[in-house]
């Protein structure tokens, strides 16, 4: 709808005001056919895991949970990971939602990484296209400017610290893997492993099953 009204504007040479008006058209076009998903129970979470996405998620999902209709909730989930708080809020909701009585149902698709593998774990069952990446890896936060002083240093190790177990505990208790085996697998660098070896990555593994195709109805 965007593209298709800045052609009708025949717009040479855009100004920011008309940049602005074109911009939202796209946007409303977007909001209307994610509206339209998630009226179907399908929820997109993609890109870097943040504050955004886990407003987003959280208004668009408690709409749709209405206790007549426990339909299956399907999450197409694309993301290189993010903020290790607000990649816990995304799966804490997720199992939440789950404990309540809805099938929370996560497709993986593209990068699955960081904190977006934790998040997969809170799926009832956990899908996954075949060319999907996975990356298992430590816990990194970034800095706060060049120069800490060591007491701050110290606290933000042992937070780090602290966060990895939460996350790696999440993942190893799912997937069935020993947590000093799954330590050891990320120590020294990213660990990253196709869509089959992610279904063997421990005796239940990151995943339950690779699909080819929607394993939804994609017609309504």
């Amino acid at each position: 709808m965007g593209v298709v009204f800045c052609g009708q504007l025949n717009i040479k040479k855009e100004t920011k005001v008309e940049q602005s008006v074109c911009r939202s058209v796209r946007l409303d076009s977007v909001d209307e056919k994610l509206e339209l998903l998630a009226d179907r129970g399908i929820f997109i979470i993609g890109g870097e895991i943040d504050a955004g996405t886990v407003g987003g998620l959280f208004a668009n999902l408690f709409t749709k949970l209405t206790p007549e209709t426990k339909k299956p909730l399907w999450i197409m989930l694309d993301s290189p990971g993010g903020s290790i708080y607000q990649g816990l809020a995304v799966y804490d909701f997720l199992r939440a939602v789950a404990l309540q009585g809805w099938e929370v149902n996560i497709i993986s698709v593209g990068d699955v990484a960081s904190m977006a593998v934790c998040i997969l774990q809170a799926g009832t069952k956990r899908y996954s296209f075949p060319n999907t990446q996975f990356t298992v890896h430590q816990a990194s936060m970034s800095g706060e400017g060049e120069h800490q002083e060591v007491n701050k240093l110290l606290e933000s190790a042992e937070e780090l610290k602290r966060l990895n177990k939460v996350v790696f505990k999440i993942v190893a208790e799912r997937s069935g893997m020993d947590m000093k085996e799954l330590l050891n697998l990320s120590r020294k660098t990213d660990y990253s492993i196709s869509a089959d070896k992610a279904k063997g990555f421990g005796p239940h593994g990151l995943i339950d099953e690779v699909v080819a195709t929607f394993p939804f109805q994609i017609n309504g």
